[in-house]
């Protein structure tokens, strides 16, 4: 286990775009560049697979589903994960994102006024409690789903990010549960696609609300840091609800979360097999090598970003960027892999700060800050890091 994140890759990445490195006796290129991107994950000719090292490495995160098996099977994968933000109920699932949001906030209100909060712990019940009420939950069965929520959080947090398919006994009643509505609204529908497999549901419970956890933990931890821009967040969504959502009308918020998944990428590095020559900005990488595109490299690189360690909102008020722009960010990947839930996360991380910040003050905590912890996904640690109040007595949920 890593707590910083640049410790195992030579430091020149950060600054060049191509560098060579080893490791576990393994020869390396690592790659932090806009036109790799390009090349790597939006080229049609299947010439960068991915690695068998990759997958390994990403399956001792989050298991032996989607992120792994060969090419057929993983289209009938994603055509699986796919079928539940195609549901009714995920067709407007803001005012439910928000009945999660004002949860969480009711409890932190009730702790009282500068009392520390767990963030990333509630960020984590939070997104959870997102997908049940979205995607499994209909009006008649929603009360019920709060004790969901608790029991998927406690069977996940007791493995922490090892392997979940090898403990898939623990959440298997709620996999089921989940697998037999969706089943069932298939059926209704007439859809010809085979229902959902409980192992891809637990994909969806466990990486659909790890990866938005972590980024809500980290931009909550960075508002309160940062007075300025949650003032501005805060202000922004005055006056507004999850009635109507647009997720447009938040440019200030979307920059935030932009900026915060700059800095910290849950995935940090894909890693593909070269079977052809790589040109990258005027140098070659021969045919037969592993090669790593670092997102987080790529994301804090001197050649493309003026301050990249610093948190600056700002970078992303520009209007609309163009494709390079674009190519160096890369937060939830790119290409026909690149991830089926990034709108809705996008949706998630907004109504959350919106719902959260117009009833509390976040201000620094006891506890020292947040630091990195890194198992090939990059997760925040550190209690105590946030505190919460309430604003001018205005109790959580509006009430």
């Amino acid at each position: 286990m890593l707590r910083d994140p640049e410790a195992h890759w030579p430091p020149e990445i950060l600054e060049r775009s191509v560098v060579e490195a080893r490791a576990a006796g393994r020869r390396l290129v690592l790659l932090a560049s806009p036109e790799a991107i390009n090349e790597v994950l939006l080229n049609q000719d299947g010439a960068f697979p991915r690695a068998r090292l990759h997958d390994r490495m990403l399956g001792a995160s989050y298991g032996d589903n989607l992120l792994r098996g060969d090419q057929a099977d993983w289209r009938r994968q994603r055509r699986q994960l796919l079928q539940p933000f195609n549901a009714s109920g995920a067709e407007a699932p803001e005012a439910r994102i928000a009945l999660a949001c004002e949860r969480i906030a009711d409890e932190w209100a009730a702790a009282g006024d500068g009392a520390p909060v767990d963030v990333i712990r509630d960020a984590r019940r939070l997104t959870l409690d997102s997908l049940w009420r979205c995607f499994f939950c209909d009006e008649a069965s929603a009360g019920s789903v709060e004790p969901l929520v608790e029991a998927t959080a406690r069977a996940i947090d007791g493995h922490e990010s090892a392997a979940l398919t090898a403990h898939l006994a623990d959440l298997e009643p709620l996999t089921g549960l989940a697998v037999e509505r969706e089943r069932i609204r298939l059926e209704a529908q007439g859809a010809g696609e085979a229902a959902i497999d409980a192992n891809t549901m637990l994909l969806f419970l466990h990486a659909g609300h790890d990866n938005v956890a972590a980024a809500l933990a980290w931009i909550l931890w960075l508002l309160a840091e940062n007075p300025e821009w949650q003032a501005r967040v805060r202000d922004e969504w005055r006056g507004r609800s999850a009635t109507g959502f647009d997720a447009g009308a938040f440019p200030v918020a979307g920059a935030v979360i932009s900026e915060t998944l700059r800095l910290y990428p849950p995935i940090m590095h894909l890693i593909r097999e070269a079977s052809r020559d790589l040109e990258v900005d005027g140098e070659t990488v021969p045919g037969g090598f592993t090669t790593v595109l670092s997102l987080y490299a790529l994301h804090r690189n001197r050649q493309w970003w003026e301050a990249p360690d610093a948190f600056r909102p700002e970078r992303f008020l520009d209007g609309p960027s163009d494709l390079r722009r674009r190519l160096l960010w890369a937060p939830f990947g790119t290409g026909p892999r690149g991830c089926v839930g990034s709108a809705f996360a996008r949706t998630e991380l907004i109504v959350a700060m919106g719902t959260i910040l117009d009833r509390l003050e976040l201000l620094p905590g006891p506890g020292g800050g947040m630091r990195c912890r890194v198992d090939f996904v990059l997760r925040p640690e550190g209690r105590a890091a946030v505190t919460a109040r309430r604003i001018g007595g205005k109790a959580a949920g509006g009430r």
